[in-house]
């Protein structure tokens, strides 16, 4: 896989902090850790040898207040490294700093569709799928907004490895993203950015790799959506496709964030309630 570039923003408020002076095994601490993404709260006791939680947590918060860590999520730190200069930010990726945010998790949606080079749109939000529930939603970490999406594990796959600055993260194929979009196209910018990728990457997709997903995610709007946008756009072979799927009886809606107003499409069984772009 390709490697990208990482790249941080600074945090709101962050400016101007002053970093306190360390005490020796304040010192030593942070050259244990610092060449991780992150580490959590028991990884900390563990090198300090503390016996009490406790202990171990004003240890960190002294640290924080000092300009030294930064709080990811409960019971997760990153450190701040003399290079962050005034912003006092980790020097994470949003996509590194997602890994840590629920387990497992891969980007998805409309940040792997961006990664892919699949859409010029940039969103604000950094998109993660997880496999189970998650009661406690990130909203804003180090400056940056990340959404994630609860999946039922029978639709969390398609996920492959990358790298940025030499630190791994999870992310959707590039067929698994195409499929992920038809399923909760609101959460890529609309049916409408799917088929703009459709017909802008067709070349490197695996054809049979995105009917065998078709199949797997278990909606049969998906394969609905796929079919009749690769039959508008002269994409591959759809016959194919209507033999290895199971379209389900009734009218799906091509977007199911839009309104359903539109034309009936009874070849695919969609109601066709947006005008594709590309």
């Amino acid at each position: 896989m390709h490697a990208v570039t990482g790249h941080t923003k600074p945090v709101k408020g962050a400016q101007n902090i002053t970093r306190g002076s360390l005490g020796r095994s304040e010192a030593r601490f942070l050259a244990r850790v610092s060449g991780k993404a992150a580490f959590t709260t028991g990884e900390a006791q563990d090198i300090l040898g503390y016996k009490g939680e406790d202990s171990t947590q004003k240890f960190l918060e002294r640290l924080q207040h000092k300009g030294w860590i930064r709080r990811i999520r409960r019971g997760r730190f990153a450190v701040i490294p003399l290079s962050s200069g005034e912003s006092r930010t980790p020097q994470l990726h949003e996509f590194i700093v997602a890994m840590e945010l629920v387990s497992p998790a891969t980007i998805a949606y409309w940040s792997a569709l961006n990664h892919h080079g699949m859409t010029e749109q940039l969103p604000r939000t950094v998109f993660v799928a997880t496999d189970h529930p998650v009661r406690r939603h990130p909203g804003e970490v180090l400056g940056t907004n990340y959404k994630i999406i609860s999946l039922k594990p029978g639709k969390f796959f398609g996920v492959v490895k990358d790298w940025i600055d030499e630190m791994p993260f999870m992310v959707t194929d590039r067929e698994k993203t195409i499929i992920d979009g038809l399923d909760l196209p609101q959460y890529v910018g609309g049916v409408d950015e799917i088929a703009k990728a459709l017909s802008s990457v067709w070349t490197q997709l695996d054809e049979s790799k995105l009917r065998k997903y078709a199949v797997k995610i278990g909606n049969s709007a998906v394969a609905k959506r796929l079919g009749f946008l690769m039959e508008i756009l002269g994409l591959g072979d759809v016959e194919k496709l209507r033999k290895v799927v199971t379209l389900a009886p009734g009218f799906s809606s091509l977007d199911p964030a839009l309104p359903r107003h539109g034309k009936f499409n009874r070849r695919w069984g969609l109601l066709v309630n947006t005008e594709i772009k590309v």
